[in-house]
């Protein structure tokens, strides 16, 4: 089977440290300049009249050169994906809908971790709970879902480019992702969800965190 339609157990976890989250930075994506208007809007009130400038000098401005930074997916659109060379920190990167194969190849070469699959770094964790599942879902669901289980901060959290409790009607081609994941967050025991994808538009839940920029007055989110 396909690495990304296969589990991944982390053994060897890291030190906890501070990191910073965000969600769909969209560079290069004129049309979602039309959807989220607040994007033009914001850029327009810091002097900037291209938002890809205005959105680079301001994440800088959040990060420093060794910071860790969660990026929940969707970098980029179409040839806008060059534009990650110029943002600052030591980034992860959840693969999100817009994040396509030659843009992962150009983050890894940019010294980006790029996670494709579904990663359990918890160490109280029975890996072959989760066997079922790549028997249950399909290849493509599966190659699609890629998400982090991690431990943070007292909190069992699922980091994630889908909300795991998705109830945004426009998402209906992503059911099957939305219930994959919340089938990991209730293997995991997870207490929170966060993610991107949803842009301005909060879930309901109050298990799900949106870390994208629109929802968090272009700051990024902390833990």
């Amino acid at each position: 089977m396909d690495k990304r339609h296969t589990f991944k157990q982390l053994h060897a976890l890291p030190k906890e440290k501070k990191m910073k989250i965000l969600a769909d930075t969209h560079f290069g994506h004129k049309n979602i300049l039309l959807y989220e208007p607040s994007r033009v809007q914001k850029a327009h009130m810091e002097g900037y009249e291209d938002f890809d400038r205005f959105l680079i000098d301001w994440l800088n401005d959040q990060i420093e050169k060794d910071d860790e930074v969660l990026h929940l997916g969707d970098v980029a659109f179409g040839d806008g994906y060059r534009i990650a060379k110029r943002l600052q920190g030591n980034i992860t990167l959840i693969k999100g809908n817009h994040d396509k194969e030659r843009h992962l190849e150009f983050y890894k070469t940019l010294g980006w971790r790029v996670i494709e699959t579904i990663e359990i770094a918890i160490e109280d964790f029975d890996e072959s709970n989760l066997k079922y599942l790549q028997y249950k879902y399909d290849r493509k669901t599966l190659s699609r879902t890629a998400c982090l289980v991690k431990d943070f901060a007292g909190k069992r959290v699922l980091f994630s480019h889908y909300p795991v409790f998705n109830d945004n009607p426009y998402d209906e081609n992503y059911q099957n992702i939305s219930q994959l994941l919340q089938e990991i967050f209730a293997l995991c025991a997870c207490d929170i969800n966060i993610h991107g994808h949803t842009h301005s538009y909060c879930v309901k839940d109050k298990r799900c965190i949106n870390a994208c920029l629109e929802a968090n007055g272009f700051m990024l989110y902390s833990l």
